[in-house]
């Protein structure tokens, strides 16, 4: 797991910048940092030792020196790929995982990438057809911003603030997009692969790009279908899903340091320690936060799972001022990013650092087997179609009364049938994230309609499958590319921790959606193959447990806790998000208008985090000239 950057350039590059880039995120791999700079071609890297880590020093080169590469990421099948570029007749160096890019590219070019199993970010410099090769993973596990300056080239980073100190003075001038904005008030979250600047991209997951004679090429080398069903009995698609992702986990323990897991109280990363804890035994560390709310701790069920599993269990009390946090997380994450989960998430990684730098999480095991509820209620919509009528008539009007909290039955039978009766982008929203519609947002939008959310999120629904279906894709699309993965990456690699999901592994993840509608969701009962998968292997309070999530007491930090930010920031007559936002509406929904509850309490939050980002970007790197005269 490392941090990378670098480019290409039509005049010699300042060798000190690029060492500025990879001192921004030095969080990311604080071990040692490489450079490599070669004509119009430059790369770096901060690295954080996980495989061969005395010999693994990248940037690595193939055979006589005329590709280099540098990697953020591990790539899990690397054993086998070096077995098999060995008897290709390539000769290797170094134990790494990295080595396997450059041979792996000199002998099948552009379609290595599809072999490779693993979370990645790669940069790969050919020196004698003078291009450069960018690839990431297929889930978009590890993070690729790039920007094509004015006067020609390239630049890379794994993250905006590293970009910023190779663009120089050029990043001065970087405008934010207002329909990113726009769509952040629906979302909490920036859509990939766009970013908040305009003149900012991310390279899209699953794809490569190649830049050469001042271009870039784009293109997917893999995506994920739907459309292909299994036709298993449900006890072999059972039994072999267990051995997929017994297979996945297996891979995802090649570490040279301490590894764990991350536990909670659900079934994802119960059957993740569960498959650890049959390779390591009773060495496998893992890692569980308690929280003082009863309902929402999960530490006395990880507790007795892992002592059912004979492993080490290490119970994280998290003692969280999320005032501090939150100015600290904001502007590390480079955009608007609105999942308060980030700040505890960010707390546990850094007291898992105490003892392990690599750990294994359950991410993924709800998108793919569908393990949100708001998944039965798109069962239901398929199977009882009257209900989108229910919705429609309104009829849900007292359950929108009555539903203040975020999980609770009423609530639940309010948002499916107000989803239901919807247009299928403000269904999305509606059962997804729940914040601002378009409606609501041009009465506090400040500059016109720049875009319809809804509209947008419907042309990336795919056509022609079931609600269940379309919902699923959906959510890994948006929810996982641009929310889970993106807090997960950041979190984990300010604390210097890398995170693995085995669940979503590619092989594992095509597996999970060949599976038929009935397979996922039963009845009203969520993941029921992977529930089924492993009965009698895990105990019932985890198979049967109700869902909880990394839940945190938002409602009480926006009255108790953030309050006087709160009041001190949205509150201010100079507020900066008054550039999009009618501050009238802010005032007002600070004073308890215009909605309340749960809702109320993500929108506040969501505005909160905006206004602390605008007010980050006077911090920006200062420009300095991005080129040196020769």
């Amino acid at each position: 797991m490392c941090g990378i950057a670098g480019g290409v350039t039509p005049e010699y590059f300042e060798r000190q910048r690029l060492e500025d880039a990879l001192d921004s995120i030095r969080h990311r791999g604080p071990d040692e940092a490489g450079i490599f700079l070669e004509g119009e071609a430059f790369l770096g890297i901060r690295r954080l030792a996980i495989i061969d880590t005395a010999g693994g020093s990248q940037p690595i080169f193939n055979e006589d020196g005329s590709i280099a590469v540098v990697l953020n990421g591990e790539i899990y099948n690397y054993v086998e790929l070096v077995s098999e570029l060995k008897s290709l007749g390539h000769i290797f160096t170094t134990h790494s995982d990295t080595e396997v890019l450059v041979h792996g590219y000199e002998q099948w070019g552009e379609e290595m990438t599809g072999r490779l199993r693993g979370m990645f970010a790669f940069a790969l410099w050919n020196k004698r057809t003078r291009s450069l090769f960018l690839g990431r993973d297929r889930f978009g596990k590890k993070p690729l911003y790039y920007c094509l300056p004015p006067g020609g080239g390239i630049f890379f980073a794994s993250e905006i603030k590293a970009l910023r100190f190779l663009a120089g003075e050029h990043s001065a001038s970087w405008s934010t997009r207002p329909e990113s904005i726009y769509d952040y008030l629906s979302l909490s979250i920036i859509l990939q692969p766009n970013t908040v600047f305009k003149e900012v991209q991310m390279l899209p997951p699953a794809s490569i790009g190649v830049f050469a004679e001042d271009r870039l090429k784009v293109r997917e080398y893999w995506s994920l279908s739907y459309r292909t069903q299994t036709n298993l009995s449900y006890p072999d698609a059972c039994k072999t899903l267990r051995e997929a992702v017994s297979e996945s986990v297996r891979l995802r323990l090649r570490s040279d340091v301490p590894l764990g897991v991350f536990l909670s109280g659900g079934i994802d990363s119960s059957i993740v320690a569960y498959e650890a804890a049959k390779q390591l035994g009773g060495s496998l560390q893992t890692f569980t936060v308690a929280v003082d709310d009863t309902e929402l701790n999960e530490a006395p069920i990880a507790e007795r799972t892992a002592k059912a599993l004979g492993i080490q269990n290490t119970i994280i009390h998290l003692q969280i001022h999320p005032s501090e946090l939150l100015q600290r997380l904001v502007p590390h994450f480079d955009q608007p990013f609105a999942d308060p989960s980030t700040i505890p998430s960010f707390a546990v990684a850094s007291k898992a650092r105490e003892f392990v730098t690599v750990v294994l999480n359950g991410d993924g095991g709800d998108e793919l087997f569908g393990g949100y509820r708001r998944y039965v209620g798109a069962r239901l919509c398929d199977r009882f179609p009257w209900l989108r009528l229910a919705g429609q008539a309104k009829a849900n009007k007292l359950l929108g009364l009555l539903s203040e909290r975020r999980r609770n039955l009423v609530r639940f039978l309010d948002r499916l049938l107000r989803g239901a009766g919807s247009p299928p982008g403000r269904r999305y929203l509606t059962w997804t994230t729940d914040l601002l519609f378009d409606s609501e947002k041009r009465a506090c939008w400040r500059d016109g309609i720049v875009r319809s959310t809804e509209s947008s999120i419907e042309n990336l629904l795919s056509p022609g499958m079931s609600q269940l279906r379309t919902q699923m894709d959906a959510d890994v699309r948006i929810l996982l590319l641009s929310a889970l993965l993106v807090k997960m990456d950041m979190a984990t690699m300010l604390a210097s921790v890398e995170a693995r999901s085995p669940l979503l592994d590619h092989k594992v993840a095509e597996l999970a959606v060949s599976f038929p509608d009935e397979f996922l969701v039963r009845g009203i009962r969520t993941k029921a193959i992977l529930r089924d998968a492993y009965r009698g292997l895990l105990s019932d309070e985890v198979l049967s447990g109700k869902k909880r999530g990394f839940e945190i007491p938002l409602e009480r930090w926006m009255a108790v806790d953030l309050r006087p930010m709160l009041n001190d920031l949205l509150g201010a007559p100079n507020a900066r998000l008054g550039e999009f936002v009618d501050l009238r509406y802010v005032k007002d929904l600070l004073n308890g208008k215009h909605c309340r509850g749960r809702r109320r309490a993500d929108l506040l939050y969501s505005l909160l985090v905006l206004e602390i980002w605008l007010r980050s970007l006077a911090h920006a790197p200062s420009a300095r000239p991005a080129y040196a005269i020769r």
